[in-house]
């Protein structure tokens, strides 16, 4: 088998590449290549040469990066369910790998994925793309919009921009009217936030549900109505919080296997796939595959 590591050198700590080239050279008979990727997307570009370069041999490719680290590999492959893929993570939040509970941190040891046992997983495919963990448009897709507008205050810390978008969007963003087809029924109105996840838990700190699981076939939905202001921040600060018992009265929640949506006057949107934005969206349909994916996990490391 031929090791692929695609590295991101500017995820993490500033050593992470030079760390994790030193680590492989020193582990005996791994038959591996490394590159390092030059711009936001070129992932992409680097899986579909490397799939041309060895075609014929059995590969593992490995995202050495964050959550946008992998999703643009992703997108990179012809058939997802003929290659395996590892996630060695050192993004700021790396939300999916949550899924795997206690054995979460198991992930960032290379060994234990270089020696790892492979699961079939699912994953979210759009128009627009696949995805790991969540696709959503509203609030989130809102604040890293914004972000951009505020990096000016990075110096106050890496974190502040963030913050400030959040704030600028919780209190001044309007809410857009839009049509929803979810599970067979069609939902018309104005929403603050749509979202569809494998994963649960999203930016870190939002967790959309109390439990999923990455391989049933099916996703979890949350749809935010009508707020703004103090009423979305109630909203923010439940899913911080974890306070389930709340979701049933301040949002629609529920499990789908696909779900399809746009504005109602037709006008284009963003979305967010994995903390990506995705701009100039005029419509969005998206759909579970179940076990598509091929992931590699430490061995013995079940899903929860």
């Amino acid at each position: 088998m031929l090791h692929i590591f695609i590295i991101n050198p500017f995820a993490g700590r500033k050593t992470f590449a030079d760390d994790l080239r030193t680590k492989l050279a020193s582990i005996e008979g791994l038959n591996y290549f490394v590159f390092n990727t030059r711009y936001a997307g070129y992932e992409t570009e680097l899986v579909k040469k490397i799939q041309h370069i060895f075609e014929g041999e059995k590969l593992r490719f490995y995202c050495c990066g964050g959550s946008g680290t992998m999703r643009n590999m992703l997108n990179g492959f012809d058939n997802l369910s003929e290659v395996e893929i590892a996630f060695f993570p050192c993004g700021l939040t790396n939300d999916f790998l949550k899924m795997f509970g206690e054995d979460a941190s198991r992930f960032g040891q290379i060994e234990e994925l270089i020696n790892g046992d492979i699961i079939d997983i699912d994953y979210i495919r759009t128009n627009h793309g696949v995805s790991l963990n969540t696709l959503s448009t509203g609030l989130d897709s809102n604040c890293l919009r914004k972000m951009d507008d505020f990096r000016i205050l990075r110096f106050l810390g890496n974190d502040v921009p963030y913050s400030v978008a959040t704030v600028y969007s919780i209190f001044v963003s309007k809410t857009e009217e839009y049509e929803i087809y979810l599970n067979g029924e069609q939902l018309n109105g104005k929403f603050a936030e749509i979202f569809m996840g494998n994963g649960c838990i999203f930016g870190g700190s939002l967790y959309f549900a109390e439990h999923t699981c990455v391989n049933d076939g099916k996703a979890i939905y949350s749809i935010v109505g009508n707020k703004r202001g103090f009423g979305l921040l109630e909203v923010m600060l439940a899913l911080t919080g974890k306070k389930y018992e709340k979701y049933p009265k301040i949002m629609s929640c529920g499990e789908c296997d696909s779900i399809k949506f746009r504005r109602t006057d037709g006008q284009p949107f963003s979305i967010n796939q994995d903390g990506d934005i995705i701009s100039g969206v005029t419509e969005c349909e998206a759909k579970i595959i179940h076990k598509g994916l091929r992931f590699v996990v430490p061995k013995g490391v079940k899903v929860i």
